[in-house]
């Protein structure tokens, strides 16, 4: 079984079996400062087997052309990306504990699970809200058409 780990699986403080075939993509490495006790577990992981792996280009524009179609690229990072690619290009199972992630993975039908806390269990849309007039956005904006107040957002369930 081959599994792709993202930051929070390796911040998360649980154990994770390194009799598994385990992978990062660059960017969760970059995510890790040098000492401290993370990168410690990072490298025992490293030691263990764990590889560093970046997924092709073709495959990292598929990814963020369906973010964008999803509306978690704004929640999610390059490095967020990187890692759903790589599972997608490898056919390995995410552990992550990031719900944006998991979104996009499940919307993908990649398989992914949670490392400290439970996964999603249905998929999410996302609309946008102004916290002044609380008028709900189908698209992001930086602020409120209507008042001019600043714009979040907030998950629906499809």
């Amino acid at each position: 079984m081959k599994y792709v780990l993202d930051t929070s699986a390796i911040l998360s403080g649980k154990d994770i079996p390194l009799d598994k075939d385990l992978y990062v993509p660059p960017g969760v490495l970059s995510e890790i400062k040098e000492g401290g006790r993370w990168h410690r577990k990072l490298e025992m992981m490293r030691a263990a087997g764990l590889s560093e792996l970046e997924p092709p280009g073709n495959v990292m524009n598929r990814v963020r052309q369906h973010a964008s179609k999803t509306g978690d690229d704004i929640r999610l990072s390059d490095t967020d990306m990187e890692v759903v690619a790589l599972a997608i290009y490898i056919e390995a199972t995410i552990v992550t504990d990031d719900y944006s992630i998991q979104n996009l993975a499940r919307s993908m039908d990649v398989d992914f699970k949670g490392i400290a806390q439970e996964e999603i269990d249905e998929e999410w849309e996302w609309e946008y809200r102004c916290v002044k007039c609380r008028r709900w956005l189908k698209e992001p904006k930086d602020e409120c058409p209507r008042c001019g107040g600043e714009v979040s957002s907030a998950r629906l369930v499809r």
